[in-house]
């Protein structure tokens, strides 16, 4: 299934030419096809224009080794929006979550190991194998961290407040205003909810390295060094880096069928995200085309976008274009020179798009051969697996 096109014929890329689209989406990752379905579900004719032959940018299930199907990126679920899960009805369009239990395993060169999970009475027996302090102290982590969610989840849902740039007629901007207004009243009645502890706490946490808050919570280096991988995971970060406290809560912001800071697997690999995505956009009217790369925007003298050129020198024309693509692709590459301003491309040019993470999908002929965990029934290969955790490089200082 992973293999079937949206529309690669003649006749999908004739269709393309025949009007002006409302909108056109560059690239279909995840995020471009959410924006098409919900545009076709406000009315507008949308088309989708993907360069590669499989929709879904980083979330795509492909077979790499035959017989072997991967998830080549992505690779767990938590923070796609509920509320996009539940208004593109995704269930009905063939997503379907499971979730992980327990999360995480970490063996020890001792004979011990760590599993950790969403069941509260398997981390307090886990934890006191190593520290009763800190048996007792993780479930008072969780909360807390829960507890700051309530704060920063909304936040995740609202449209930032930005001021309008340019000209506007009076009630735009009063309009803009209004909703600026709206936006940090709730937030500031949200801080205020917290109490003076926690917001001190809360801003403690945001500022400061990952070492830190571990440090303060906890004694045992095994359970700090697993926890630690939450906040390092996908940045140049170190835990001691100042900020990377943050990225612990940012793990705890998602959440699974309500569960929140529950991460899940998805059934058919994370290319059933874009699958499903694609699914509702279709069904709202969007039309998805595969093997369409797009070569360069065409703006007109005014500056104004009026549509794109296809690789193959098909023109599509639409005033409205959203690009799924990097910033340095869409800005560098695909809008023509001389048309933004030298500090915005700058800007652009120098953007530091290094990365922290490498991965690697390996088909293997057996499951790996623990010897600390003979007796768990397996429960050792559901979440992720921590390896060197207890050692003493990985002691956070």
């Amino acid at each position: 299934m992973w293999r079937r096109s949206f529309g690669t014929s003649s006749h999908a890329v004739d269709a393309l030419k025949e009007k002006k689209w409302d909108a056109l989406v560059i690239g279909s990752g995840h995020n471009g096809l959410t924006a098409a379905a919900y545009l076709a579900l406000g009315g507008l004719s949308v088309a989708v224009l993907e360069r590669r032959h499989v929709i879904g940018g980083a979330a795509v299930t492909e077979e790499l080794v035959p017989g072997f199907k991967f998830s080549r990126c992505s690779y767990l679920q938590s923070l796609l929006r509920p509320s996009v899960i539940s208004e593109l009805e995704l269930a009905r369009h063939g997503l379907k979550l499971l979730k992980r239990n327990p999360s995480s395993f970490t063996p020890c060169l001792d004979g011990r190991y760590l599993l950790l999970g969403p069941t509260k009475v398997l981390n307090h027996r886990e934890i006191s194998k190593f520290s009763k302090r800190d048996a007792d102290a993780y479930p008072k982590y969780e909360s807390q961290l829960e507890r700051f969610c309530t704060l920063m989840d909304p936040l995740l849902d609202s449209s930032p407040p930005e001021s309008l740039q340019g000209i506007s007629s009076l009630q735009d901007r009063l309009k803009n205003k209004v909703h600026n207004s709206v936006f940090w009243t709730r937030l500031l009645h949200q801080a205020a909810s917290l109490g003076q502890k926690d917001m001190v706490d809360f801003m403690d946490l945001l500022l400061s390295p990952a070492s830190k808050v571990l440090n303060n919570w906890f004694e045992t280096d095994v359970l700090k060094a697993t926890l630690a991988t939450d906040a390092v995971i996908g940045s140049t970060a170190s835990v001691n880096t100042p900020g990377s406290g943050y990225v612990l809560l940012h793990h705890v912001m998602g959440e699974t069928d309500g569960d929140h800071g529950i991460w899940s697997y998805v059934e058919g690999g994370m290319g059933s995200v874009s699958m499903a995505i694609g699914n509702a956009a279709r069904e709202a009217g969007a039309h998805i085309v595969t093997s369409a790369g797009v070569s360069q925007l065409i703006v007109d003298d005014s500056g104004k976008a009026n549509g794109v050129l296809l690789a193959d020198g098909t023109v599509v024309q639409s005033s409205n274009i959203l690009s799924n693509a990097t910033p340095y692709k869409t800005f560098m590459e695909l809008v023509p020179q001389n048309v933004l301003p030298d500090d915005f491309t700058r800007s652009i040019k120098y953007s530091d798009y290094s990365s922290g993470t490498t991965k690697i999908n390996v088909a293997v002929d057996k499951l790996p051969d623990f010897h600390c965990c003979k007796s768990i029934d397996g429960l050792q290969y559901t979440g992720t697996i921590h390896i060197g955790s207890e050692s003493s490089n990985s002691k956070i200082s």
